[in-house]
């Protein structure tokens, strides 16, 4: 029986409702997980990594589930979406009280997979599902007993249900941007979790008359039967492990990609909804005759953007952003388009169809897992992004068309391949590697990649010095001059007008008086330079890796050499100051935020209720220093909304360069009473006019977000 136009346009719809609502649970859900971790990126690799696993899951069900009889499937099917729906309903009315429960574990990539199972497993699991089990349902209806009369009367073949995954990636596309840009900034965070529960009960409403049309069409009873493909469908595959090599090869490289922009190159927000674009769209192509009838063409721009990386890596260095992710953007779609129209031009018939889905869906979880679990363990540093560059010339070599005396011979064609692989590998390892820094450290975890390098620099006339950098990607987190003079003086954003102006300016501080200080972020420990016998400084750093470097005397000695008490506090530092504000500590005269140069802004340490802790933790003449520097990101309109939001009075500072090892950058000081500033170098720093600056509502807990404040 041919499928009918509108049972086909109610699966399509159901396809991509499903799809839609599975890309606005993972932003939603890392946005509910990211205050109780810091705000890590890693928390966005981890759970793409528990995601393609939940993926999995939701296949091998659909798989398991149509080889029984289309009754029962259905009805298993919407037992197991009402339990969901209540499930989503139960999330909705407790993930706000639940955010202060994780965090603390001494595994957090562990514990993030963890909350990703008991948050959205079975929702998740269960809308992977829903695609495959609607082509299998639209299959089904197409031959209901398993004979094949080549096209259908509507022009249909058995390869076009296979088109339907084209529309699942469509759906998630959209949810890809609908969130970040409509529902983040405008809808609380609460509301987005009753929402959720609300569009499942519509998605099994939708799925509920999908399943009234099958069982018009056909026999209820009925299982999915064999069916060979029609006329103009490809051979059976011969080829079974490609259905899960080429998307775990796919999956790696989206993730090695974005860690490498991160880590090796300029971190920039929301690049990573860019990637995963271009990820999704190569498999809307490579899934339709866009990319499966001109592989020549693909082919040929998968080379080129092979070509393009290096030169953009190899030309101007890791630290251009643009060209970089240019060349990666390319990279990702035009390799995608590859690997995916390959791997649709495996298709088996209709009979293993949920076979080959859950194959496609085990290879992107082993990608995922390799890429987010193991890479970090195994390299220290993203060693993995030359990696699979490799064997992805290789699949481009192999796929595209070859000369004829090569074509002849397979074995032929593999040493071409795995040459073309090796070659591009040497390459992009050589173009990496060149540096004019000596290396002192190494190191990456869950928080990232930690680089310290050693320069040898000129300073006067003839005085030479080595100079050690703290380097995160490529954002600086500190420096210090090796050198007895140099040694215990300010440096890189912390000069007497920068950082410097919070002590300078504090009128405990100026009179000599001990004072106690609280800084969020530790980098190198060069506010300690600042501290005096008496005082008590507390840093408060989440990544145990950044505490082991600057604690280490042959790196930094900004920490060993201070001469007042310091106090190390591991965490995530608003949680740590929430349980200080619990237990009465005493209060702080100066506390510094320095969490906000780098392009990853945890976002729970920039709202309103994070601000408020603050100022519950300043004495009543105290100083809230905030490090406003970014190069994507403007944080003076949040300082003037929160400072209008909690009635306190800004000053910012534009400071300047004040010799060769200081930089400027921009800092905004708070006090609940307007004070008069005075600091060294006041003359020849910018003061922000707060007028100029543009006005933006403030961010909370359950509503904003800071797309609003990029530079695009």
């Amino acid at each position: 029986m041919p499928v009918t136009r509108q049972t086909g346009l109610m699966s399509a719809a159901a396809i991509f409702s499903g799809s839609f609502l599975l890309f606005l649970i993972q932003p939603m859900l890392g946005r509910t997980l990211l205050p109780s971790f810091g705000g890590s990126a890693a928390v966005w690799s981890v759970c793409l990594a528990a995601y393609q696993v939940l993926l999995l899951a939701g296949y091998l069900y659909a798989h398991g589930l149509a080889k029984r009889p289309a009754r029962t499937q259905r009805r298993v099917h919407f037992v197991l979406l009402a339990v969901t729906a209540s499930w989503a309903f139960a999330i909705a009315a407790s993930s706000l009280s639940l955010k202060g429960v994780f965090g603390a574990s001494a595994v957090p990539s562990l514990e993030v997979l963890f909350c990703v199972l008991v948050f959205v497993g079975l929702p998740y699991v269960l809308l992977a599902a829903g695609s495959t089990l609607v082509q299998v349902w639209a299959a089904g209806e197409a031959s209901p007993n398993g004979r094949s009369s080549g096209t259908e009367a509507d022009g249909r073949t058995s390869g076009d249900v296979y088109r339907l995954y084209a529309v699942s990636n469509l759906g998630s596309l959209s949810g890809l941007f609908v969130y970040p840009f409509v529902m983040e900034p405008f809808v609380p965070l609460t509301v987005q979790w009753w929402g959720l529960a609300v569009c499942f009960v519509g998605y099994a409403v939708l799925l509920s008359r999908l399943e009234g049309q099958a069982r018009k069409a056909g026999p209820s009873g009925a299982s999915v039967a064999p069916r060979r493909c029609g006329r103009s469908d490809p051979p059976v595959s011969s080829h079974p492990k490609l259905w899960w090599l080429l998307p775990a090869a796919s999956t790696f490289l989206l993730n090695a990609v974005i860690t490498h922009l991160f880590t090796d190159v300029t971190p920039m927000p929301l690049v990573w909804v860019v990637m995963l674009a271009a990820f999704l769209l190569s498999y809307v192509a490579g899934f339709s005759r866009i990319g499966a009838g001109r592989n020549g063409l693909w082919c040929g721009l998968a080379a080129l953007s092979l070509i393009g990386s290096a030169v953009a890596n190899g030309m101007w260095g890791a630290g251009s952003f643009y060209p970089n992710a240019a060349a990666a953007v390319a990279l990702v779609f035009f390799v995608g388009v590859v690997v995916h129209g390959w791997l649709y031009s495996e298709r088996p018939e209709a009979a293993r169809l949920t076979r080959y889905y859950l194959a496609i869906a085990a290879g992107g979880a082993v990608g995922g897992v390799l890429s987010s679990f193991v890479a970090p363990v195994v390299f220290d540093r993203a060693a993995e992004y030359p990696l699979i560059l490799g064997v992805c010339a290789a699949l481009v070599a192999w796929r595209g068309p070859m000369p004829a005396p090569v074509a002849r011979s397979r074995s032929a064609a593999r040493v071409f391949a795995l040459c073309c692989g090796v070659a591009w590998l040497a390459l992009a390892e050589a173009t990496a590697r060149h540096t004019s820094s000596q290396t002192l450290f190494l190191g990456r975890n869950f928080y990232g990649c930690l680089r310290v390098t050693k320069t040898l620099e000129k300073f006067g006339a003839c005085e030479t010095f080595p100079v050690h950098y703290l380097w995160c990607g490529q954002t600086t987190h500190g420096l210090q001059v090796q050198a007895p003079a140099w040694k215990n003086r300010a440096t890189s954003y912390y000069g007497d007008t920068g950082g410097g102006v919070a002590f300078h300016a504090c009128p405990k501080y100026r009179a000599g008086q001990n004072v106690k200080v609280g800084v969020v972020g530790l980098g190198t420990g060069c506010l300690a330079c600042y501290g005096r016998p008496g005082d008590v400084f507390r840093f408060y750093e989440i990544n145990p890796m950044v505490v082991r470097v600057a604690t280490e005397r042959r790196l930094f000695t900004f920490l060993p050499d201070a001469p007042m008490r310091i106090d190390l506090v591991p965490g995530d530092a608003r949680k740590m100051l929430e349980k200080e504000r619990a237990a009465g500590d005493p209060l702080y005269d100066i506390l510094v935020i320095d969490a906000y140069n780098g392009d990853a802004v945890p976002y729970h340490l920039a709202t309103v209720e994070a601000f408020k802790l603050y100022f519950d933790r300043l004495a009543a003449g105290g100083m809230l220093a905030v490090h406003v520097s970014n190069w994507h990101i403007d944080l003076l309109p949040l300082c003037k909304a929160v400072a209008k939001e909690l009635g306190v009075s800004p000053y910012g500072v534009v400071g300047v360069s004040e010799n060769s090892v200081t930089t400027g950058a921009i800092w905004v000081y708070m006090t609940r009473r307007p004070m008069e500033y005075q600091y060294p170098g006041k003359s020849s720093v910018r003061e922000v006019v707060w007028r100029n600056v543009p006005q933006r509502a403030a961010p909370t807990d359950e509503k904003g977000s800071l797309v609003s404040l990029l530079r695009f």
